[in-house]
């Protein structure tokens, strides 16, 4: 799977709770992992004042036993501040919080010496295959934001805003070496700088070192884009500089910051916010020119602010059945301790508490980590099935089509007097009748545009967004097609790219595919005959923004003037007919979801795909795309109708039974015996979260 869509399927878990929330605002235009991350604080600050009744009551549970955290300094004082409230209510808990640093963490985690893990990141592959080596099975908790303060000292009176060109300047690979900030202007206004040149003076760095989530975070979010600018994207000289001593203990920062009047550094927003008389936090903005943006709690709220992220605990969830105490104390910290401690953790200072979607998942992903999904779905079976009379209307993608289609009819054998009508003229089309108020649920197998949110704004709709299953999107041809087994995106850019307009062939693609590392080509000298999803089609999206994008922009460069894709070929909204024209076709080429490929396994032939010409060609399965070694997968998503839901008295019982008692009927075996890839149990919960907030 590409690092892009890997990012991407990363962040849903953040990100498609969010739509109840903010549809109909104008902060529906964040598409990121990290954009909407941001934008989903919006209303944390009301949403803390509101939970200020529960906070700090005592905890429900008192067991007696010992706890071990360790890992990141910035969420410590939160992790502290709830082991502190415990043992206070509770005699006989002993509680050991430590800050080594988030990958020092993971290291002592992952060897299972540790209950709780704290992190400032996500946790890395490389740790989670550590992990998994060792047999450690975790649940991963989102708990707080918090921004990363840029700091200097207050008598530095000659900067006070960077851009990110700025900050790489003096701080990325390139520096390395630079003993002042003048030695970075060169570098700096080269690539845009608006500040440079800097001021001649000593550049003493106090920053986190490479064991910190700080570190990894601050490269990510601020530096990574820039380097690869400058570098291209071998990035040879690095991301970061380092010629300076980093430190994961924050307090030593914040000291080496306040010893030298010219530093330069960074560290979690709240322990710069608790040190303000011996720091200055700069301001930021992410372009050269931009808007200067203070971090405060206002301003990592609303996402204004540009360096922000969430933090995180891990559990251990073999520790959780077997150590009494930790589960009543992560109950604890997710309810009576929460705001407490998320927002005191400094005293009067601290992060920004999670909006109550986000929250709601949280607590969601903690109790699958107990076991409490199993006994929920216990719960649910035993109460029956809720029915309601009425009319239901469901449109939009033809891949979604089929598990909405299983659902219908699974919920209409068991309930009388409900009419669901499902039908699948395309992902484009169905968000053009939804966001005309003319249906009650939209199918989609990519998230919403831009355009098609403010269009659904315009008109009134607001809407939940659900992740509901994974999919494969299967390259196709015709099974007497023997010349071609594995193709990689270079090959199917050349055949299908915007720079193939016109080729009849694929011999007439082998000069372009050879020119960007295909080791395939020369193609063979046979009739090209395409045959795949039109423009209204999420199945026609989602491989333009997976497959074709970075390779069109590589090969033509960022304007793209040639386009992502290929217009010459007559492409179909519905994937049945896409399959007979890789059938009929003996030389055919095509794309369509995996589940409809694997039903007419008969008829058409997969081929295995790789990212990278010479990498390892992956065939199309459910485990292959579980695993997401496939590198052509998605999501699949519904879209519901907040006001239907509350008016129309069948939909949110059809909804409940969709994500309950039909689920893995329906997604597993939308085609009888074959289907799609279930949710894991983590972005499950976040999906019945964001259903539980709908309306």
């Amino acid at each position: 799977m590409s690092s892009k869509t890997l990012l991407r399927l990363l962040a849903l878990l953040f990100s498609f709770t969010l739509i109840a929330a903010a549809c109909g605002s104008d902060d529906d235009a964040a598409d990121d992992g990290e954009t909407t991350e941001e934008a989903s604080t919006d209303e944390s600050t009301d949403e803390g004042e509101a939970m200020e009744e529960v906070a700090s009551g005592a905890p429900d549970e008192c067991v007696e036993g010992s706890l071990n955290i360790s890992g990141s300094s910035t969420v410590e004082p939160i992790s502290t501040r709830v082991a502190e409230l415990y043992e206070d209510n509770c005699s006989g808990a002993s509680i050991t919080v430590d800050g080594p640093g988030t990958g020092d963490g993971f290291a002592l985690f992952c060897a299972g010496e540790t209950d709780i893990s704290d992190a400032s990141r996500q946790i890395k592959d490389s740790e989670a295959e550590e992990c998994a080596a060792n047999g450690i099975e975790y649940t991963e908790m989102l708990v707080a934001f918090d921004g990363i303060a840029v700091m200097t000292n207050p008598n530095n009176s000659a900067v006070d805003c960077l851009s990110f060109v700025d900050l790489y300047a003096l701080l990325g690979g390139e520096s390395e070496g630079f003993d002042t900030w003048a030695a970075a202007s060169d570098l700096g206004a080269g690539l845009g700088s608006d500040v440079a040149p800097y001021p001649d003076a000593e550049l003493f760095i106090s920053a986190p070192g490479t064991e910190s989530g700080t570190y990894d975070s601050f490269i990510e979010i601020v530096l990574e884009d820039a380097a690869e600018a400058s570098q291209g994207e071998e990035v040879a000289a690095g991301f970061i500089r380092t010629d300076f001593s980093g430190n994961a203990d924050d307090n030593v920062i914040i000291e080496g910051i306040a010893g030298n009047d010219t530093s330069l550094g960074w560290v979690g927003f709240a322990f710069a916010e608790e040190n303000a008389d011996i720091v200055k936090t700069l301001s930021i903005t992410e372009e050269p020119g931009g808007d200067c943006v203070a971090p405060t709690i206002e301003t990592i709220a609303d996402g204004s602010y540009p360096v922000s992220r969430g933090l995180y605990i891990y559990a251990n969830n073999e520790k959780l059945q077997s150590n009494p105490l930790l589960a009543p104390y992560l109950d604890y910290y997710l309810g009576g301790a929460y705001i407490e401690s998320v927002t005191k953790a400094f005293g009067e200072a601290g992060y920004v508490a999670l909006p109550a979607d986000l929250k709601a998942a949280t607590d969601a992903a903690y109790a699958a980590g107990l076991g409490g999904e199993a006994a929920m779905a216990e719960e649910e079976t035993a109460a029956g099935t809720e029915c309601a009379p009425g009319d239901i209307n469901a449109s939009g993608s033809s891949t979604v089509e089929p598990i909405t289609t299983r659902a219908a009819e699974l919920y209409e054998d068991v309930c009388d007097g409900v009419s669901i009508t499902v039908d699948g003229p395309g992902t484009g089309d169905g968000f053009a009748l939804f966001c005309a108020g003319e249906t009650d649920i939209s199918d989609a197998s990519r998230q919403i545009k831009d355009s098609e949110a403010e269009e659904c704004a315009a008109n009134g709709i607001e809407y939940t967004e659900m992740l509901v299953a994974f999919d494969g999107i299967a390259v196709m041809t015709n099974p007497n097609n023997s010349a071609v087994d594995c193709l990689s995106f270079v090959d199917l850019y050349a055949l299908l790219g915007g720079e193939s307009e016109g080729f009849d062939t694929w011999a007439a693609a082998s000069d372009l595919g050879a020119g960007l590392g295909s080791d395939v080509a020369p193609y063979p000298d046979a009739e090209l005959f395409i045959s795949a999803p039109g423009t209204e089609s999420g199945t026609y999206d989602s491989f333009i923004e997976i497959v074709l994008e970075d390779a069109a922009e590589a090969s033509q460069g960022e304007e793209v003037a040639a386009g992502f894709i290929r217009t010459d070929f007559s492409g179909n909204a519905d994937d049945n007919v896409i399959i007979e024209g890789i059938a009929g076709n003996d030389t055919s080429l095509g794309w369509v979801g995996f589940a409809f490929a694997e039903e007419n396994a008969d008829i058409v032939k997969t081929l295995s795909i790789t990212e990278e010409p010479g990498g390892d060609c992956v065939a199309p399965t459910i485990e292959t795309i579980a695993d997401g070694s496939y590198p052509v997968s998605r999501g699949l998503y519904i879209y519901v109708n907040n006001e239907k839901m509350s008016s129309n008295p069948a939909l949110a019982p059809f909804v409940s039974y969709y994500l309950g008692e039909a689920y893995n009927e329906s997604v597993t075996k939308a085609f009888g015996e074959s289907g799609y890839v279930p949710l894991p149990a983590d972005l499950k919960a976040a999906t019945d979260a964001a259903f539980a907030s709908a309306g």
